[in-house]
């Protein structure tokens, strides 16, 4: 894939994920969210070893990136994906 294109997608993917991540904290810890503090909300463990098999952890920027991906490739326009397309994945 193009590097202008991954690091659109990538772009894409943060966006998503602090407006999924402001879904799930309290109210008033919305406003603190921002994509420069991002990385402090969430896990460092980005992987996880289920039967037998190394997995991406759901909802950190690796999952959302492979998502939209997913997306793509099935034709959904870049700029119109959104946090519920990308979970019923």
């Amino acid at each position: 894939m193009n590097l202008k294109k991954e690091k659109q997608i990538r772009r894409k993917a943060s966006e998503l994920m602090l407006d999924w991540l402001r879904t799930v904290v309290p109210d008033e810890e919305k406003s603190k969210v921002t994509l420069d503090n991002l990385e402090s909300y969430l896990p460092d463990q980005t992987h996880i070893y289920a039967n037998r098999q190394l997995r991406i952890s759901a909802y950190t920027l690796r999952w959302f990136v492979k998502r939209i991906k997913q997306l793509i490739k099935q034709g959904k326009d870049f700029n119109l994906i959104t946090i519920k397309e990308i979970e019923d994945v």
